[in-house]
């Protein structure tokens, strides 16, 4: 079926600004388009975890208020983990290849049209 590049960038606005991958899928690449919805909720959870975490000096301040056995445990910030590192990572390359696709959908939707016609022949 031939692919339009009215439907492929509908569906590129749809999906939160291309970022679900919705797209990709309708090209024919729905390994693409998977990366890009495991990495948008990669950095969504990431983005999330830190926004909501209270900041850094909430417990400082209130530590030095408390006794100094105390103190300690209010300071002692555990380290981030592999998904939050991660998905933090993966929102610039969310941005570069969002602006990438937004330039390059004619191009993308040429050659899946040519992967339609090569393979009715």
């Amino acid at each position: 079926m031939k692919k339009s590049r009215g439907w492929a960038y509908l569906f590129f606005a749809m999906s939160l600004l291309g970022l679900f991958g919705l797209h990709t899928i309708y090209l024919g690449k729905p390994l693409k388009g998977g990366f890009f919805l495991l990495a948008t909720w990669a950095g969504l959870f990431a983005l999330t975890q830190v926004l909501i975490l209270p900041s850094p000096s909430i417990p400082l301040v209130i530590g030095l208020a408390l006794p100094k056995l105390y103190q300690n445990f209010v300071l002692t910030i555990p380290s981030p983990s592999l998904l939050l590192v991660s998905g933090l990572l993966m929102l610039p390359v969310l941005g570069v290849w969002w602006w990438v696709d937004l330039f390059t959908l004619p191009r993308q939707t040429r050659k899946a049209n040519e992967q339609v016609e090569r393979i009715r022949l």
